[in-house]
C-alpha cells in the first residue's frame, strides 16, 4: 500500500505592512510556529522548500535558502539540512507545496521517513506601489504582454466575461464582501473588516473595470508548515492532516496565446489530476481555498475546479452571495446539486492578503486548521475535504492540492 503524506505542524504571520520586520525575521516566525506546532525540533527537519517570487528585486536578496540556513538552521550544531528556493511567480508557496510532498514520498519509497519543511514569504511594501506593480509584472510575458499590469489582464478577462454572458459588474463585487466578511473573524488577515457592496461597487477603477476592492493588496507575510508520512505521524502522536495529493501544470504565459481565455487550462488539468488520482471530486469537497488575486479569478476557478458549468459562475454567485451583508461569516456558495461550499474562509487573497511567494502555503494552513477543527470563529463544522488553488500570473502555472481528515 502506498505511504500518504501527513502535515503534522503549520505557522503563519500575520500579513499586512509589517515595515518593522525583515523577510528573514517573518521567514523564522512561520517556521517556529510550525516547529512548534509539530512539536518537534530544528535538528529534526531534513530538508526545506521555500516559495518566493521574487526577494532579489523587492530586498536585493538571492541565495536565498543559504540565507534561511545561515539565519535559522545553523544555529542547531551538526545540522546538514538542505534548503531550495522555488519560484514560480504567485504560485512559488504552492510549487514548493508540491516539491516538499513528492520529497515525502521519494523518501518513502526509499524506506525513509522524511521530515519536510514547506514555506513561503514575500516582502514586498518596503518598496513604492509603482515599483512593486512594476516587479509583479515580471510575471507576465515581458515581452509580448510589455505595459500591461495585472490589474489590466485581470481586467480583460472580466471584460470577455461581460461580453459573452449576462453577468453583470455588480456579481463579481459580492465576492469581495464574502471575502472581507470571512477575514473579519481572522486575526491575521490583512483587511480583517468588513466592507458593503455598495463601496465595492463604487472603490474606484484602477484598470477598467477591474476596481481597487476587486483586487488583492500588497502584503508582507510568511507561512510554513511540516510533513512527512502517516506512518510517521503516528509514532509522533501528531495531530496530522492526509495531503492526497498535489499537482502542478503550466500553460502559456501570455493571454493571447490560449484558445479560451475564460479557461485557466492549468487550473483545469491540475485540477482533474488531483481528482483522478484521489478519487474524489468537486462534489466531495467542503472547503476550499482558491486564487483570488481579483474577483474575476474566483468566479474563473470556481468554474475550471468543475463546481460550476463553464460560464454559469456568475449566476451562483448571485445566487449565493446577493445577501452576504446580512449573513453570519463563513458565507458559503451554494451548490447546483443542493450541497455548500466553503470559499476562501481565511478572507482569501483579497482581504487576507497575497504576499505571493506565502500564498500557497497560507491556503494549505487555512484548510489544514479547517479540518483539524481549530479555526476559530471561522470554522466550517464538519468539514472533511478541502482543496487549495494557487495560481502564477494569468494562469501560466496552476497548483492544486487535496487535504482530507484521516
Amino acid at each position: 500500500m502506498k505511504e500518504k503524506v501527513a502535515i503534522i505542524g503549520v505557522g503563519h504571520t500575520e500579513f499586512g505592512e509589517l515595515w518593522d520586520r525583515s523577510w528573514v525575521d517573518l521567514v523564522e516566525e512561520a517556521g517556529l510556529k510550525a516547529l512548534e506546532d509539530a512539536n518537534i525540533k530544528k535538528n529534526d527537519i531534513n530538508k526545506f522548500f521555500l516559495g518566493n517570487m521574487s526577494l532579489g528585486m523587492f530586498g536585493g536578496q538571492e541565495h536565498t535558502a543559504s540565507k534561511v540556513f545561515s539565519e535559522i538552521f545553523n544555529s542547531s550544531p551538526g545540522n546538514q539540512v538542505l534548503g531550495r528556493r522555488i519560484e514560480g511567480a504567485c504560485s512559488s508557496g504552492g510549487l514548493a507545496l508540491e516539491a516538499s510532498f513528492n520529497d515525502v514520498l521519494a523518501g518513502a519509497h526509499q524506506g525513509e521517513d522524511r521530515v519536510i519543511m514547506a514555506g513561503g514569504f514575500e516582502k514586498m511594501t518596503d518598496k513604492p506601489t509603482d515599483e512593486a506593480t512594476k516587479i509583479l509584472s515580471a510575471a507576465s510575458d515581458m515581452g509580448k504582454e510589455l505595459g500591461f499590469t495585472f490589474p489590466a489582464l485581470y481586467g480583460m478577462l472580466k471584460d470577455r466575461y461581460l461580453e459573452e454572458t449576462d453577468a453583470e459588474e455588480e456579481d463579481f463585487d459580492y465576492i469581495a464582501v464574502k471575502s472581507h466578511k470571512n477575514a473579519s473573524l481572522n486575526k491575521r488577515a490583512q483587511y480583517s473588516f468588513e466592507v458593503s457592496h455598495d463601496k465595492v461597487k463604487k472603490s474606484f477603477k484602477v484598470a477598467n473595470p477591474t476596481k481597487l476592492l476587486n483586487s488583492s493588496g500588497i502584503a508582507d507575510g510568511a507561512a510554513a508548515l511540516i510533513m512527512t508520512t502517516e506512518r510517521k505521524a503516528k509514532k509522533l502522536d501528531a495531530d496530522y492532516i492526509l495531503l492526497e495529493d498535489v499537482r502542478g501544470v503550466n500553460d502559456s504565459i501570455a493571454l493571447f496565446e490560449r484558445d479560451d481565455i475564460l479557461t485557466l487550462v492549468s487550473t483545469k488539468k491540475a485540477a482533474e489530476l488531483v481528482y483522478e488520482s484521489t478519487g474524489f471530486g468537486p462534489g466531495d469537497i467542503d472547503i476550499a481555498e482558491l486564487h483570488d488575486c481579483f474577483s474575476i479569478a474566483e468566479a474563473l476557478a470556481l468554474e475550471d475546479l468543475g463546481f460550476y458549468p463553464k460560464r454559469e459562475a456568475w449566476r451562483w454567485i448571485r445566487k449565493s452571495l446577493s445577501d452576504c451583508e446580512d449573513k453570519q461569516a463563513p458565507v458559503p456558495y451554494k451548490l447546483p446539486n443542493g450541497d455548500e461550499l466553503f470559499v476562501n474562509t481565511s478572507g482569501g487573497l483579497k482581504a487576507k492578503g497575497h504576499p505571493v511567494g506565502a500564498t500557497g502555503i497560507a491556503q494549505a494552513v487555512e484548510v489544514t486548521e479547517q479540518l483539524r477543527g481549530n479555526a476559530g470563529d471561522r470554522q466550517v463544522e464538519g468539514a472533511r475535504i478541502g482543496i487549495t488553488h494557487n495560481v502564477g500570473g494569468s494562469g501560466g502555472t496552476a497548483v492544486v492540492s487535496l487535504l482530507r481528515k484521516p
